[in-house]
């Protein structure tokens, strides 16, 4: 296991490049929430469903990530379109720059396309998603 020093040329942000089961939004309550008074956007192949919400951990969102099985049958395609999804967010998660203004999310990352993905392509609807949940954070007063 290699841990990364905390210099000024390879620093990253407070949470570093992880996904800890603590960011990934599990609670029923919330997840009903979401969909009930959560907006949407789409960044092609992702459709992305978030609202404003409040929870005890430190991270900008708690996020969670799905994939339809009525498009794809089999749960090893499925499988592979959510670990990409999930690399994705993991390693540009930072887009999100949460401060002490912004307010939390919860945000659901549904795969809406019809067929499955490179990495890249996936990872660049990712950046776009991430950079325009950013830009809509409204301010706490």
């Amino acid at each position: 296991m290699y841990f990364m020093e905390n210099t000024s040329e390879n620093t990253v942000t407070n949470t570093g490049f992880t996904f800890k089961k603590a960011e990934r939004l599990r609670s029923k309550k919330q997840i009903d929430k979401l969909f009930s008074e959560g907006k949407s956007s789409l960044f092609y192949p992702l459709k992305v469903v978030f609202t404003e919400t409040d929870f005890q951990e430190s991270y900008p969102a708690q996020v969670a990530f799905t994939v339809s099985k009525k498009l794809y049958k089999k749960a090893v395609k499925r499988n592979l379109i959510k670990r990409r999804m999930r690399e994705a967010y993991r390693l540009n998660k930072h887009l999100l720059a949460y401060n002490e203004n912004t307010s939390k999310k919860a945000v659901f990352f549904i795969y809406i396309g019809k067929e499955i993905l490179d990495f890249a392509t996936i990872e660049k609807a990712m950046k776009r998603s991430l950079t325009g949940l950013a830009k809509k954070s409204i301010p706490n007063p």
